[in-house]
């Protein structure tokens, strides 16, 4: 994945990210530093303390932050993040899965067949959400095409015995390189919008502008580019 700094325009977003509380845009800041810089088993626990902070009553911070969480998290270890997210705070599970409905369809496969195979193993963590879980799951499973669901590990619960749950594809390699370029870039795209409003507001020069409208530009393009290669991948080209 390329993240280039990304992590440092993160944290702006959630600085200007509305209205968490600033121990959880701290938090959030943490976080995606160590997704950006491929430091897994630290970004997890972090998330873990994160979220066991949170309260009961505090549930738009718990979807906020997750969905932040996982604008910048690898499609392979998504399904970890909410489940550790879960497995902290089972009083706000029912929030924290609500909030996966901002990413793919292919994504929200993984991320549920690892919450219900989790949920299998520990009962009493996500107790408050074994009856939607089902539910979610074959909503998520009807919108997935098979070749999906069957060529990339990610998406299938028989790989879910890993006990990282990161699986090296021996199938499709490139399709499942090319679908995190295009979730960095997007994610890239949504932060260089924001530092773009910012800097209109802050009535930055003409000179910073053409900078936020040139660096928009470029990543359209990548995105565009992401989304052909992805195309040809899917076809077989």
């Amino acid at each position: 994945m390329r993240h280039n700094g990304c992590w440092v325009l993160l944290c702006m977003m959630f600085a200007f990210a509305a209205p968490l509380g600033a121990e959880v845009n701290e938090n959030g800041a943490a976080i995606s530093a160590a997704l950006t810089n491929g430091k897994s088993s630290e970004a997890l626990g972090l998330i873990s303390q994160a979220f066991s902070a949170l309260k009961p009553d505090q549930t738009a911070e718990a979807r906020a932050l997750i969905k932040s969480i996982l604008a910048v998290a690898p499609i392979e270890l998504s399904g970890q993040v909410v489940v550790k997210a879960i497995e902290a705070n089972p009083s706000l599970g029912t929030v924290i899965l609500s909030a996966i409905s901002d990413t793919s369809p292919t994504e929200q496969l993984a991320i549920l067949n690892r919450v219900s195979f989790t949920a299998s193993r520990q009962p009493q963590s996500f107790s408050l959400v074994s009856d939607s879980i089902p539910k979610m799951l074959n909503a998520a499973d009807a919108t997935v095409s098979v070749t999906d669901r069957f060529t990339s590990p990610d998406y299938n619960p028989s790989n879910l015995l890993s006990e990282t749950g990161v699986v090296a594809s021996p199938n499709r390699p490139d399709l499942r390189a090319d679908r995190r370029d295009l979730k960095q870039d997007q994610t890239e795209l949504k932060i260089a919008e924001l530092k773009l409003q910012t800097d209109r507001l802050e009535h930055k020069g003409d000179t910073v502008i053409d900078e936020d409208l040139k660096k928009i530009a470029e990543l359209k393009k990548d995105i565009r580019a992401d989304q052909k290669d992805i195309t040809q991948d899917e076809s077989g080209h």
